[in-house]
């Protein structure tokens, strides 16, 4: 009986055994069910979370001036869409370099173009996307002030819009026409221009002072015709030649012989030192007394560390040829953002060029960039510009009464054919004009002929 007691006992604890052995085998099996699940959803979670959109954003302004502000604000509130922004020295090479990267394909979403010229090229070469769809015209007309008014085409469509409004004029040195008791006439011409420099010309603490700068904006003489001509300047009535034969780009040349006497900086040492783009470290170091100048150079007037002075700067708008002639024509919409037409996110760059030109526009005063946006406040703008100790470094009155001249009109460029090759021909002659290769009249002769061949071979 024992026997068959123990036999039983046997048995019922082998299949407890059994038992638990088949528990632990569907337990392990659930287990790795389980995981299996888990491994499953996680990496179905990965495959649908979507990476953010990526933008890539060219300028010309160093990002601490205020577009890595711009693009900070931007990306902190709009985690799906960050932005990338690249400076690109806005001189030949800068540019060159913007539309070689763009052309090899690399990744370049939006760029900004501060020339008609180069924003033409660009167009006949395919890099910038229309912006004639109503989506972009609507806003324009909600958002924009002027609604459109003032705007490059190029071919009659619109490529690109400005986010700045840029008065220009002339930035002189207060205490140095103070000291010779100096006071710029209202309604100065070229002559009483030419009798300031001759004026302020001098030495200061043992180097020269030449009492103006005559050359602008990327190698140019002072741009006399558009202030008096506005847009088109370059061209005839009907469009088909160009304007060299007139009295305005006569007056410009006329200039120079106050580089023969030695009143202006000479072209040479301009050149060497890149001042033609440039020009503000000869006159912060007071190595000129008078420049032309746009909003966007009174940041390097304000940076100490980089630029140290202790004179004021004032202002006046530029010469007139002659007494009782107008020109009004000092200002411009500028700083032309445009969308590259191969962007793979043009959607977002959508979005992101409507904030630069609203709500983000407030990052660029520090720039000395005068936003385009309807709601913008200028005198908000004015602060930022001018900075915190803006009666220590600026005549106030004068900036404002240059930069808010309600007489004011604004340059609108309407006529595009042959516009770049019209002017590397100018800036090619004046380079000549200016180095002493050539008379005035083989500098005015040589530029009309050239860029009238230049107009008709397009527009034939």
């Amino acid at each position: 009986m024992k026997k068959i007691l123990s036999l039983i006992l046997v048995i019922v604890m082998m299949c407890s055994l059994l038992v638990g052995c088949g528990e632990q085998s569907a337990s392990e099996e659930t287990t790795e069910k389980t995981n299996q699940t888990e491994k499953a959803e996680n990496k179905s979670n990965n495959e649908t979370k979507t990476e953010p959109t990526k933008l890539v954003v060219w300028g010309g302004v160093p990002a601490e001036s205020g577009p890595q502000d711009l693009v900070d604000a931007w990306n902190n509130e709009n985690p799906d869409i960050q932005v990338e922004y690249v400076r690109f020295v806005n001189d030949d090479t800068g540019n060159t370099k913007l539309d070689t990267a763009i052309l090899s394909g690399e990744q370049i979403d939006l760029f900004f173009t501060y020339t008609v010229d180069l924003l033409k090229k660009r167009v006949d070469s395919g890099m910038v996307e229309s912006l004639e769809d109503a989506k972009y015209q609507d806003f324009i007309k909600e958002n924009i002030a002027g609604e459109g008014e003032g705007m490059v085409l190029i071919d009659d469509q619109l490529y690109s819009i400005p986010t700045v409004r840029e008065p220009f004029g002339i930035m002189l040195n207060k205490n140095m026409l103070d000291e010779k008791g100096i006071t710029i006439p209202d309604g100065w011409t070229v002559d009483d221009y030419a009798d300031v420099a001759k004026q302020l010309t001098g030495e200061k603490d043992g180097h020269t002072v030449y009492g103006a700068n005559i050359i602008q904006g990327g190698g140019y003489p002072l741009d006399i015709p558009v202030t008096i001509n506005g847009g088109d300047s370059y061209y005839n009535e009907a469009g088909n030649a160009s304007n060299f034969d007139t009295p305005e780009f006569d007056a410009s040349a006329s200039l120079k012989v106050l580089m023969d006497e030695g009143y202006a900086m000479p072209y040479e040492e301009i050149f060497s030192r890149k001042l033609q783009v440039y020009a503000h470290p000869a006159f912060l170091s007071e190595e000129v007394a008078m420049t032309s100048f746009s909003a966007w150079m009174l940041r390097y007037v304000k940076d100490l560390e980089n630029y140290p002075h202790d004179f004021v700067t004032t202002f006046a708008p530029y010469p007139t040829t002659e007494n009782g002639v107008e020109n009004n024509y000092q200002a411009s919409l500028n700083n032309y953002i445009c969308m590259n037409s191969n962007s793979d996110e043009k959607d977002a760059a959508w979005e992101f060029m409507k904030y630069w030109l609203t709500d983000g526009s407030k990052y660029m005063y520090k720039a000395g960039k005068i936003s385009v946006w309807k709601e913008a406040d200028p005198e908000e703008a004015t602060k930022v510009i001018l900075g915190d100790n803006a009666e220590e470094l600026f005549d106030v009155e004068a900036y404002k009464a240059v930069i808010f001249n309600p007489d004011l009109e604004y340059i609108v460029d309407t006529i595009t054919a042959g516009y770049p090759q019209l002017k590397e021909i100018y800036k090619e002659e004046s380079e000549m004009y200016f180095l002493g290769e050539t008379t005035k009249e083989e500098y005015l002769k040589n530029s009309k002929e050239r860029s009238d061949k230049a107009i008709q071979a397009e527009i034939k």
